[in-house]
């Protein structure tokens, strides 16, 4: 079973690339929207990522990194549903920006959902998350910085999926691999 959901994972790991980098493109821009909007910094909040994931090194095989990441996707996906909430309550976001945040949630929920195949065995891993600050105890500026980081760590998760995406090995069918054998095998004339 393993070797059957191994196959075609090439195709299916460019095509889940190829939404990691869209939805990182995307996260930036609402990132951009967000900051230019609530004049912030773009630069990196104070306090460092919400979500944390054990580190990634080399003893881990691109599959295992890809299960830690796609944990950390989850985690993301559950704080920006938070951050949507309690920032329609709050501020009530224009337009444009509830389109761009609707975008990238619908490209994070196109992610998680490319990726699990690609997990070995539907193996799960974890991610730990921050708590999400009451609104009360911090106020509205402390929500702001929070909201900042849930984007922020969008646009880095997304960023290393995409990056370890492109690191699978890419796997040919059977049917292509004996086809192209035949081709270069010689003919027998009669």
């Amino acid at each position: 079973m393993a070797g059957s959901r191994q196959q075609g994972s090439g195709g299916q790991a460019g095509r889940a690339a190829a939404i990691a980098r869209l939805l990182q493109e995307e996260s930036s821009q609402l990132l951009h929207f967000y900051t230019e909007r609530e004049s912030l910094p773009v630069s990196a909040a104070p306090g460092g990522q919400l979500v944390v994931l054990p580190p990634l090194g080399a003893a881990l095989s691109p599959v295992e990194r890809l299960c830690f990441l796609h944990a950390a996707l989850s985690e993301c996906r559950r704080l920006l549903d938070e951050a949507v909430k309690r920032e329609d309550a709050e501020f009530s976001p224009e337009e444009q920006y509830r389109t761009q945040r609707r975008t990238v949630l619908d490209r994070l929920d196109h992610l998680l959902h490319s990726t699990e195949p690609l997990l070995q065995d539907g193996k799960r891993c974890a991610a730990s998350v921050a708590e999400i600050p009451d609104a009360v105890d911090g106020g509205v500026f402390a929500l702001k910085k929070w909201i900042l980081q849930v984007l922020q760590d969008i646009v880095h998760w997304s960023s290393q999926t995409s990056e370890v995406l492109q690191t699978l090995p890419v796997e040919k069918s059977s049917r292509r691999t004996r086809r192209a054998a035949r081709r270069h095998q010689p003919r027998l004339r009669k």
